[in-house]
Parts: structure tokens; sequence; C-alpha cells
């Protein structure tokens, strides 16, 4: 690791009170004021038709298999509160785009924060990573419910701290378990979902729930029994980036359409599919989460929306016209 056990303990700390942290009444006008301005905010609806498919950089991992946690409440049943798992200095960390993240802490919402196609999970996970400059980045997890307690979390799940003056101590666990064998995901650039709602935050939502049994999410429930979570935000523009195959209903590998030979060689140019994203890749090959051209490669709406009137009337000639063509409609083979 880069970084001593001295500076990222005093990381935790500070991302801890970043995440984390109410504002007294004298603050709380000076924070509206300052969310007027905020258009990059988090969480959000990863929804199939905000989303460009293509090759992400990989998220590589290097977790500690055998490490121990300071696992806290910090202040339930309020909403802006949760319980947080403290990792030690040099337990984990991420290498994305040869840029290195370290493992400061992980905790829990309920509900999900983010949805995913307008729907939410009954809770999700964040594990919160810094550089050495301090920005963050988050990898967040979506949590079902399954038949049996999720073994590696029982530790947690099955004694939560019940007050601020409760400290869980665990002296062995097992980060990786964390972590899903598919790494596909969502990538945006948002902000912390608690005040200061500070933005520049890079979120990586991993496509893979984790499961945790219904008693050990009703734990977690009745110590926030209205919740803990931020309302999804508006994207205001934002790219979405994606990997998970068969997530974008306009890449050029998910889904079929009639009109795809007309539309592609147009507006090919003008979507980001799978093979145009490569235009705004890193000298690496792999595709840039902030890169600007993907934003000045998307036109508006209303261009769209002429374009495809358009081109749709003309798919329906084309039709029609290869209808008139065909003598017997019901066949197998090849044409000649």
């Amino acid at each position: 690791m880069k970084i001593s056990s001295l500076g990222l303990s005093r990381q935790a700390l500070l991302i801890s009170a970043l995440f984390l942290s109410g504002l007294s009444a004298s603050n709380a006008n000076t924070l509206e004021e300052n969310l007027e301005l905020m258009e990059s905010q988090s969480p959000i609806d990863i929804r199939s038709d905000n989303t460009y498919y293509g090759k992400l950089a990989p998220l590589k991992f290097d977790l500690d298999s055998d490490t121990s946690l300071a696992v806290i409440n910090n202040g339930s049943p309020d909403h802006e509160s949760t319980i947080r798992a403290n990792v030690n200095a040099g337990a984990g960390s991420l290498l994305l785009s040869g840029h290195e993240w370290n493992l400061a802490q992980f905790h829990f919402h309920t509900p999900s924060e983010h949805l995913i196609n307008s729907r939410g999970t009954p809770m999700e996970m964040h594990l919160v990573f810094a550089d050495s400059a301090n920005d963050l980045l988050v990898v967040s997890r979506g949590i079902r419910q399954g038949l049996f307690n999720n073994k590696s979390l029982d530790p947690i799940f099955s004694d939560l701290p019940q007050t601020t003056d409760e400290t869980l101590h665990i002296d062995h666990f097992n980060l990786n378990t964390l972590l899903p064998d598919y790494l596909g995901s969502f990538r945006y650039s948002g902000s912390l979902t608690t005040p200061p709602f500070s933005e520049n935050v890079s979120w990586v939502q991993l496509a893979s729930p984790l499961y945790l049994s219904g008693g050990q999410i009703d734990a977690f429930e009745s110590l926030f029994p209205e919740g803990n979570s931020r309302e999804v935000q508006e994207l205001n523009g934002r790219i979405v980036l994606t990997d998970v195959p068969g997530f974008v209903d306009h890449s050029g590998e998910s889904g079929t359409s009639i009109l795809n030979p007309i539309l592609d060689p147009i507006l090919g140019p003008l979507i980001p599919h799978s093979d145009a994203l490569k235009v705004g890749a890193l000298d690496n090959g792999d595709i840039s989460l902030t890169e600007p051209a993907f934003a000045a490669a998307v036109p508006e709406p209303e261009t769209y929306a002429m374009l495809l009137a358009g081109l749709i009337l003309i798919g329906f000639a084309g039709i029609r016209q290869n209808k008139r063509r065909v003598v017997n409609p019901d066949f197998s083979g090849s044409a000649a």
C-alpha cells in the first residue's frame, strides 16, 4: 500500500464524518442554498434508456481475507446514520485505470438508495474508498432477501450495535466475501448521499446483488424504522456507463429491431454503441468514466425525435416495398 497506516486512519475519520454527519440548524439554510447549485447528486435511477454499454476498465480489488473490524452504530434511528464497519489501514484497495483507492469502511442503507430500472431492493451496501488526495469512490451493491443467513455477514447482523455507546469487535473477517464473482457494473459521477452531499464522488454500482436472510434484514430495519436512505436524484445529463451485456436497450449488443439496419448507419455516430464508445477510450482501450467526448457525442432529445420520426417513415416504406416483392412469405431456406 502506498499510504501509511496513520494517514489512512485519518482518512477513515474524514470519510466517516463526510458520509455520516448531521448538520446543525444554523447550517441548514446554507446547505439548502448549495444544493440548488448542485447538479450531480446521488443516488440515481439507473435505467436501460439512460445508460451506455461498452468495455470498461477492470475493477482490480485486493482485499484481506482475514482482518479485524470495528462495527459501530453512529446514531440510529436517525435517517442520516447507519451501521458502519471500520476497516484496518491497508486491509483493502481497488486499482482502477492505474489509480489506487484504499478501503476505509463499509456501511448499509435501507431501503436501497440506487434503483435499477426504477426498482429497489430492501437494502444497499456501500464500500467507501479514498485515494491519496482524499477523493472518494464508492462501490455499491444492492441487497436482496435470500432463504438463508449470510454466514460471512452474520457476525455483524447477529449482534448489531443498538446504541452509539456500543462497538462490536470482530477479530476475523474476510473482506472478499463482500464482492461477487461477477464484477459487471454501472459507473457514474455523483455525490455523497448524506450531508453535506459533496460532489465529485465516483460511483461503481455492482450489478450482482448480495443476499441476506429475512431475519438479518429485519434486524437492520428495526434500528431504522423510517429508513436511512436518500431519495433518487435527477441525472441532469450525466452519462452512466455499463459493461453488463443486454442491459442497454439501444446498445448494438442488446435487442433487435427491423429498423436496426436502417437506424444503425445513421445513428451510429450519434449514439454511443459499443463500437462508438471506443472513440473516447483511454490509451489502454478502456473507457474513461468522465471522458467529455461522450457528453459531446450525445445529441439533444429534439434531435433524436426528428431523426426517429423521419427514419420510422422510411422504415415502414421499405417494409411495404419488400412485402410487395415477396411471393411466398412462409419460407425457411435462404434466398438464392
